[in-house]
């Protein structure tokens, strides 16, 4: 007959080993989530990037199109810049054709807007794209395409994409459109998963925030750059082609935290069940025993 002592021992050594058990099965687990956690955001960050530019092609080769389909309007608009009608025109179709149409303009040669009623629409940043666009397709040909990036103007962050005009006996010129950044920022929410965050960055300056699932960086609620403690969580990223953007995939820490913290909740409150049951179980035992005895 077993000695109480020897009971608890044994009681004790099969709680220890259910312990071991626990914690090697919440190893396991935790380093799967990491490993599952990793091959989701690189499969996130792929999906997005390539959404979000075939959108780019699809919107740059529309915005080809264009030009080449009313070539004339933009001939009577380079001849009479200040004809409201033909300029009305234009816009129209534009709406018709592009749901997320900011504005647009033609130039001359130098890359400087013909329509004077947009100037408060193309700010310092559109202004100096279309000088260094206008400078290198004198001598790039057709087939040169303008870097996209965000352009910071006030209530009105957008991107701009460029397309050269060639006519008769005139040098190329530029037909300039911009696009509000809301089909881009729709990409990032469909795209993102709980515990992570969609981040467009500048390539150029990396901790930078252009835009995020929620909008453009002039609504974002939070500071306009990416800490560095953010920074060193990125472990995937992409950069988008044909443009200043690098997407990054942000991990919520607190997320990570969370399940870590639930994992080890459950291993200890199955420890706990098991330890419980085992000892009402010895107690009752015991008190068999005891009833025997007597």
């Amino acid at each position: 007959m077993l000695k109480r002592m020897e009971i608890f021992l044994i009681a004790a050594v099969f709680i220890l080993i259910t312990a071991i058990i626990l914690i090697i099965y919440s190893k396991q687990r935790e380093q799967e989530f990491i490993a599952h956690h990793a091959i989701t955001q690189q499969a996130i960050i792929d999906g997005a990037a390539y959404a979000i530019n075939l959108q780019l092609l699809e919107k740059k080769r529309h915005v080809h199109l264009f030009a080449n389909e009313y070539p004339h309007l933009f001939v009577q608009l380079n001849t009479n810049p200040t004809n409201e009608k033909v300029e009305n025109d234009i816009k129209t179709r534009l709406q018709q054709r592009f749901p997320d149409f900011f504005t647009y303009t033609v130039t001359d040669q130098s890359g400087a807007p013909k329509l004077l009623n947009i100037e408060s629409l193309v700010g310092n940043a559109c202004q100096r794209d279309l000088n260094d666009f206008a400078k290198q397709i004198s001598s790039n040909g057709k087939d040169l395409q303008n870097k996209i990036f965000v352009h910071p103007q006030p209530f009105n962050y957008h991107y701009d994409i460029m397309a050269p005009i060639y006519t008769a006996g005139v040098g190329p010129r530029i037909f300039f459109i911009s696009f509000y950044l809301k089909e881009i920022t729709d990409i990032l929410k469909t795209h993102e998963l709980p515990g992570q965050h969609l981040i467009l960055v500048r390539q150029s300056n990396t901790s930078l925030i252009e835009v995020n699932s929620q909008g453009t960086r002039d609504t974002l609620k939070r500071d306009l750059n990416l800490s560095k403690a953010e920074i060193q969580r990125i472990n995937v990223y992409k950069n988008i082609p044909g443009t200043d953007w690098r997407l990054v995939n942000l991990p919520d820490s607190a997320y990570a935290k969370q399940y870590r913290k639930g994992l080890w909740n459950e291993a200890i409150a199955i420890l706990l069940v098991v330890s419980l049951a085992l000892f009402l179980l010895l107690f009752v035992l015991i008190k068999i025993a005891d009833k025997r005895v007597k």
